[in-house]
């Protein structure tokens, strides 16, 4: 584990993003939206993440991530399955204090209060790094990917299931929700998690439909400095 503590700053986007750029206003709208969520986060999205763990190739004892974690409900789901070490961070203490209650039973649930683009984890770490329904919410998400990359193991796989603004219709549906909420910072395309995922030195590998227009983006660990 890191021992520093992480430091938020300003992003300039090295081309193609289009996303908000200030980390700090980001993450404190985060941390705001999603502390207001915690009580009632259960609720949504269950079916979708089930399908992404269906997912995962998680072999013997292994060790996995979730990144913007929520109450630690996929998390549970996964460990209710596999045998291993499962740990989860998220912006929003009160969502960490809620998946530790939630969590209590099971001595292998790790949880921490981080940001995404700063994780307290050492270099190859990970079997698997997962994120459901909070890519669209990172300040940085070139930044996010190269930490989900510098803690995967060698060959260790990251799994992103959210919205892709593959036609003319999600993205207007994306253009509305950065109206309505703040924290949203942008819904990407296939292509531009493509991209998004070579720049951050991740191999790309595809994407898998759940239902339209939820997709799971599939890339694994590479060279740091490709």
């Amino acid at each position: 584990m890191r021992g520093e503590e992480p430091k938020i700053g300003q992003y300039e986007p090295e081309g193609g993003t289009d996303v908000v750029r200030d980390e700090r206003e980001i993450a404190r709208q985060n941390e705001e939206t999603w502390d207001s969520r915690a009580k009632t986060y259960d609720a949504f999205f269950r079916f979708t993440q089930r399908r992404l763990v269906s997912l995962l190739p998680l072999g013997d004892n292994p060790c996995l991530l979730d990144l913007g974690c929520g109450t630690g409900w996929t998390l549970r789901y996964a460990a209710n399955r596999w045998q291993g070490e499962f740990y989860g961070v998220d912006i929003s203490s009160k969502m960490i204090e809620r998946a530790q209650a939630k969590s209590r039973s099971y001595g292998n649930l790790h949880f921490y209060k981080s940001r995404v683009e700063e994780l307290p984890f050492d270099d190859d770490f990970f079997d698997v790094v997962i994120s459901s329904y909070a890519f669209h919410h990172f300040s940085n998400p070139e930044k996010a990917l190269r930490e989900a990359n510098r803690v995967l193991k060698p060959k260790g796989k990251l799994y992103i299931l959210d919205m892709t603004a593959n036609n003319a219709f999600t993205r207007l549906v994306d253009r509305f929700a950065r109206k309505l909420e703040a924290a949203h910072v942008k819904s990407y395309s296939t292509k531009e998690f493509q991209a998004l995922s070579e720049r951050a030195g991740l191999r790309y590998i595809t994407s898998k439909r759940i239902i339209p227009p939820i997709e799971v983006q599939i890339a694994e660990r590479s060279n740091l400095n490709s």
